[in-house]
């Protein structure tokens, strides 16, 4: 695959790639409803099994998860809580976060696409960073749609790791323009260089533009990781999700962080669409914040899961490649077969396998797929060792 950028508007030009990229989500789940009992190594979602006993030893934290709060509230969401969030992240980031810098929302989706209904105008141009998340993907198509914007789609030329650099973006960074990012990526599960990124946004900040860094996947294997001062602009809004970090898969729960200014903003455009915030576990929550010990035990369990399967896939003659992830539990491999992504997808789910074709991504050429590698030990042994002789039979 060849370093390519690409100018998207919502031309005929484009309406051929941009209808692939929306309905390839949609296609992804139709073609799974054929297969119902196939093993899962595609969804991106962690066995919570794998955390029962340590989570259940605590009462503390049971006990929060059956408090319920179903109340109306403010917009931005419950202040106490958005005051447990800016501690939090400030821990996390060494950044001085106040309730005023986070929102709550009905997951890292609906923030992201919040966001891009507050900021996104007919003479944007939105840049985005391949490999991407395919609904963040979508939704900026959807927003190009109803609005006319344009779009540049950069690929990185390190089509090992997909890193991009610094020559690759900064020339086209305007004051018209809206980066976003997945970091740490998925696929990928690597984060942007630190040097980078601070160039990215301080070249924003003097060009007026601003950037969406969507963090969904932020389970860092690394516990020392270096804080982020780095994100402490005006320009920045980061979006996060309790999905992955706290377990809370299908209750589409999450937070942005950014600037007051932009809270107000976001908060008040919500009103008018959501109306009120939707985060009613309060009590459950603020619970899990509470509790030091968790992150760091979910930490070590992902990366424990992420060496057994990369020790597993080291095995299969068939995989050219894979990506140590540097965060999250997912592994992008690359794969030794004649036809692209798709094709080898339905070739495995036919063999009752389950994985994510790498062009939902937005790697449409080469066949990547990624696998999601957080289940129980003795489940993830037997599906990655099936994959590995499926894919060593094609």
């Amino acid at each position: 695959m060849q370093s390519n950028i690409s100018h998207l508007t919502t031309g005929n030009s484009a309406d051929n790639k941009n209808t692939k990229i929306q309905s390839l989500f949609l296609n992804y789940w139709q073609v799974l409803e054929e297969y119902p009992n196939s093993i899962d190594l595609g969804m991106g979602m962690p066995s919570t099994n794998i955390f029962r006993s340590k989570l259940e030893a605590d009462e503390e934290f049971v006990e929060g998860r059956r408090l319920w709060q179903a109340d109306y509230q403010h917009q931005a969401g419950d202040r106490k809580l958005r005051e447990a969030f800016s501690k939090f992240e400030e821990k996390r980031t060494g950044i001085s976060y106040t309730a005023s810098n986070v929102m709550l929302v009905s997951g890292g989706l609906r923030g992201f696409s919040l966001v891009l209904d507050c900021l996104a105008k007919k003479e944007s141009n939105i840049v985005e960073i391949v490999p991407t998340y395919p609904l963040l993907a979508g939704q900026v198509r959807n927003t190009l749609t109803r609005l006319g914007a344009t779009l540049t789609s950069i690929i990185p030329k390190d089509t090992k790791t997909f890193q991009i650099t610094l020559d690759e973006i900064i020339p086209y960074i305007k004051s018209s323009s809206i980066i976003y990012l997945t970091n740490p990526n998925n696929p990928t599960g690597l984060y942007v260089p630190k040097d980078v990124l601070f160039k990215i946004i301080t070249t924003c900040e003097q060009v007026g533009a601003y950037i969406i860094i969507d963090e969904a996947c932020d389970i860092s294997l690394n516990l020392n990781q270096d804080e982020k001062t780095y994100l402490n602009s005006p320009i920045v809004i980061r979006i996060l999700s309790l999905s992955k970090t706290y377990l809370l898969a299908g209750f589409r729960l999450g937070y942005m962080v950014a600037h007051s200014e932009l809270i107000k903003t976001f908060s008040n455009a919500y009103s008018f669409s959501d109306g009120n915030a939707p985060l009613v576990a309060n009590k459950a929550i603020m619970s899990y914040l509470n509790n030091p010990w968790l992150m760091p035990f979910i930490s070590q369990v992902v990366g424990s899961k992420v060496k057994l399967a990369s020790d597993i896939f080291s095995q299969c003659h068939s995989i050219i490649e894979y990506i140590k992830p540097e965060a999250c539990f997912y592994i992008f491999l690359k794969i030794k077969y004649y036809n692209n992504s798709w094709f080898l997808f339905k070739e495995l789910l036919a063999k009752g396998i389950n994985i994510v074709p790498g062009c939902l991504f937005g790697v449409d050429e080469d066949p990547w797929i990624r696998v999601c590698c957080c289940r129980e030990d003795d489940i993830l042994i037997d599906y990655l060792d099936k994959l590995n002789k499926a894919l060593d039979t094609l």
